[in-house]
């Protein structure tokens, strides 16, 4: 049987008995019990991971942000009369996805913030790919123009940018985003530093206690703090 086996079933097979071992060492050694279901979870993302980096290297070899700007750690604002959309995906232990967007002025006001909830896996470039997406369908709903939309996922942005997308489900998700942005007019995604994405980062984790919701004002308490503080550094 396992001459037979594609490398893709030899790769899984291989990552899961490995899990196993880890698990039965866990066992014996910690007396730490490992349920059967996350032994598989934890070998799929291993493989998931894994299967990011080669491609997040065939598309950016040098591994080089695009600007000194992209690699800031600070929020920084957007052109004169352009709006910032910033997004982050968060993965929970319980298998969903959540999504943080927060929309901002040039001079650091908060404009509209959002979060957004769904059933996820272990896939991070597919929950990067979504949160890209649900960005979009937000500016659609909300006809914002003159904007742009950042996150910290260099491979997805990569991708955008190269047009280059993996047979994959996540390669096929970001190819539906890269149509729509080529028929809209003013709206543009780039990469940003994952410290300086922090604002969007804390309402992906939020969107698990708020799934799912609007803000135009009032925005949750979670926020405010990292708002206030960029706004600090606004000349």
């Amino acid at each position: 049987m396992l001459n037979n086996s594609t490398p893709e079933c030899m790769q899984i097979i291989s990552t899961i008995t490995y899990s196993i071992w880890l698990a039965r060492n866990n066992k014996v050694f910690q007396k730490k019990h490992t349920p059967a279901e996350e032994v598989v979870a934890h070998a799929m993302k291993s493989i998931s991971e894994y299967h990011l980096h080669l491609v997040e290297n065939r598309l950016n070899p040098s591994n080089q942000a695009s600007s000194v700007d992209r690699n800031s750690k600070r929020w920084s604002p957007p052109p004169s009369n352009f709006l910032k959309l910033k997004v982050d995906a968060h993965l929970s232990d319980d298998g969903r996805w959540g999504f943080g967007l927060i929309v901002r002025r040039a001079d650091g006001r908060c404009v509209g913030a959002a979060t957004r909830v769904c059933a996820g896996s272990q896939d991070v470039a597919m929950a990067e790919a979504t949160g890209l997406k649900e960005a979009l369908q937000f500016v659609e709903d909300n006809l914002l123009s003159n904007l742009i939309i950042e996150l910290d996922a260099n491979i997805i942005v990569q991708a955008l940018n190269r047009k280059i997308f993996p047979r994959t489900k996540w390669g096929n998700l970001v190819r539906q985003c890269s149509r729509f942005l080529s028929r809209s007019i003013g709206i543009s995604a780039a990469w940003v530093n994952r410290k300086s994405n922090q604002v969007a980062h804390t309402l992906a984790r939020w969107a698990l206690v708020e799934p799912n919701r609007n803000w135009s004002s009032n925005f949750p308490y979670c926020i405010l703090t990292h708002i206030q503080n960029d706004m600090r550094g606004v000349s």
